[in-house]
């Protein structure tokens, strides 16, 4: 009954509840790892923000004693960022609970420190307004007051408007939920806003320019504040995913699309995780069956066909100059062949091919022997391809050329070649 064997096998219920488990855990492990590196940089990044602000503070409170309570909230924000160092450096990598936890206290904090931040622009944007009304007006006292005229009431009201405009800009791009390239937008705006000096131009400028641009970064955050908690779990979980599975994972942007985008890409590689742990966990399981029971592995091979398929191949010692061809494809099916062993492609001879049917036969009650103890792995035969009888027409020699060999195998020989070898050793010798 033992000629070439092909069937597909699958896992008991109770073994892909185990392995669904085992890679559900690894996913909170990665999903809270990617957080805690998401969140943590984040708040990093708003540590370094207010480094001009806080030099705009400091003119400020020198000069008149008031930067509107910039500092000190200042120092609440560092304080936040500052204590999560401990707590990063207790948190226990190997376990999911410790890290969730870590993961639960840096996103609060980061709620937190936004918080903060919407506040700091608001009052960085008007100290700035401040300080360069602070030291117009100090300037302005070094000249004659007795040409002041309807021109400098004009200039004094344009630099109001500008003012007005700039603090808008100023706000806006201090939120840090705005894409990168709005952020740039701001910022050239704000930029050729203060080179502006003709009054019907900046009235133009704010019409043209400022207002669709305001009004195009709050629909991009009243999108953001619809879906980016969706979004942020979406992507986070992705990104674990891929960094957990060796795929090269992409950038998406905080918008409605995106969630839809990543709910597919999700779904698409757990399918394909899961089949290919479950494929990967019957392969291990078959091979430490053949290692219990006395086979070594002594070479291998991996084959792409031109239609696309992959094989893995696994040779495993058997007898004497014989071995098992365990061939494992990208379908999931496996097979395995009993083969005569030798350097180069040839077919047996009529003594090898009688030696080989007689090793056929024999692997019959280890073939029933692997497939017992690969059941009580939770492996169970999912479809019977083939089951050969042995029989001439399977007899074949297995060329270890073909392979990539870990040790060095015995070719097949026969009483009869073996009785030739000896004579001819006994002649050398005489």
């Amino acid at each position: 009954m033992s000629g070439p064997k092909s069937s597909r096998y699958t896992l008991t219920p109770e073994q892909r509840r185990i392995l669904a488990e085992q890679r559900a855990i690894e996913l909170r492990k990665s999903v809270a790892s990617e957080s805690i590196k998401r969140n943590n940089k984040r708040l990093l990044q708003i540590g370094g923000m207010f480094s001009t602000a806080k030099q705009v503070s400091g003119e400020l409170l020198n000069r008149n004693g008031d930067d509107s309570g910039f500092a000190d909230i200042l120092k609440e924000l560092e304080g936040i960022i500052a204590s999560l160092d401990s707590v990063i450096a207790k948190t226990n990598s190997d376990d999911v609970v410790s890290l969730e936890n870590t993961s639960k206290t840096v996103a609060e904090s980061l709620e937190k420190a936004e918080k903060l931040v919407t506040e700091l622009s608001r009052i960085s944007a008007q100290n700035e307004i401040e300080l360069q009304t602070t030291l117009r007006a100090e300037i302005d006292k070094g000249f004659n007051t007795s040409f002041a005229d309807i021109n400098i009431a004009s200039q004094t009201d344009m630099s109001e408007n500008k003012n007005k405009i700039r603090v808008q800009l100023l706000q806006m791009k201090g939120n840090l939920n705005l894409s990168a390239e709005l952020t740039v937008e701001l910022e050239k705006t704000i930029s050729n806003l203060d080179a502006i000096e003709n009054e019907a131009f900046l009235k133009n400028f704010s019409s043209v320019t400022v207002t669709p641009l305001l009004k195009h970064c709050k629909q991009f955050l009243n999108e953001y504040e619809n879906c980016h908690e969706e979004f942020d779990k979406l992507y986070a979980e992705y990104i674990a995913l891929c960094d957990l599975y060796f795929y090269v994972a992409q950038e998406y942007p905080c918008c409605n699309a995106s969630i839809e985008a990543l709910n597919a890409e999700i779904k698409r590689i757990k399918e394909t995780v899961d089949a290919d742990d479950e494929q990967a966990y019957i392969s291990d399981c078959l091979d430490e069956v053949m290692e219990e029971m006395g086979y070594t592995v002594i070479g291998s091979r991996e084959v792409t066909k031109k239609n696309g398929k992959r094989f893995r191949n696994e040779l495993y010692t058997y007898g004497e100059g014989t071995a098992v061809n365990v061939t494992y494809s990208s379908d999931g099916k496996i097979a395995m062949e009993l083969g005569g062993i030798d350097a180069t492609d040839r077919l047996p001879d009529s003594h090898e091919t009688a030696v080989l049917c007689e090793s056929m036969e024999n692997f019959c009650e280890d073939f029933k022997e692997i497939e017992k103890r690969l059941l009580a792995k939770g492996v169970v035969l999912a479809d019977r391809i083939s089951l050969l009888p042995p029989s001439a027409e399977y007899a074949q020699i297995i060329n270890t050329s073909d392979y990539l060999m870990t040790e060095k195998a015995e070719t097949l020989q026969t009483k009869k070649q073996r009785r030739t070898a000896t004579k001819r050793k006994a002649l050398r010798k005489e």
